[in-house]
């Protein structure tokens, strides 16, 4: 009995094949009464465990460690500040290029010092004209001849002309 799908298909919508009285699908359901609960609620308990799974991988994706150095035990807070220059009147006619000398180092004050995971430190330093994040070692403050000669966890020292300066944290 060689049957094509078209006869198939228009069978099943009639209801008329193995002696059926309805379609296969409203069939079973007029069966199982049952089935019109249970099957939907299945597809939800299968969508709210993919849901539950989606949001559990997320969460417990590992997130990178910020270590940071403090002065005090259990106050870990870091400020990111973009570098600034005070006030003209506070400058009192220093240049630019004047800007890190000796006069201006007189009132340092290191703010923040953070080990990168890296394996180097940056240092924040605050004076009385200017704020100057993310100094690392080797680098050049202001553009002026004061280099960051090294940083540890609890001082910066810098250098210009054999002169050397360090700022405690």
């Amino acid at each position: 009995m060689n049957m094509d799908i078209k006869e198939l298909f228009a069978k099943l919508k009639s209801g008329k094949g193995k002696g059926r009285s309805s379609g296969g699908v409203v069939a079973f359901f007029e069966k199982n009464p049952k089935m019109k609960i249970i099957i939907p609620a299945i597809f939800f308990a299968i969508s709210v465990l993919v849901a539950i799974v989606i949001v559990v991988k997320t969460s417990t994706a590992k997130v990178p460690e910020l270590n940071v150095s403090s002065g005090e035990a259990g106050t870990n807070k870091v400020e990111v500040l973009p570098e600034d220059v005070r006030e003209a009147e506070k400058l009192d006619g220093i240049t630019d290029s004047e800007m890190f000398n000796e006069a201006v180092l007189a009132h340092p004050k290191v703010t923040a010092i953070i080990y990168n995971g890296e394996g180097y430190y940056t240092a924040t330093v605050e004076t009385d004209n200017a704020h100057y994040p993310n100094l690392t070692v080797g680098q050049y403050v202001a553009g002026s001849d004061w280099l960051v000669e090294n940083i540890t966890a609890d001082q910066v020292i810098f250098s210009c002309n054999g002169q050397k300066i360090t700022v405690k944290y």
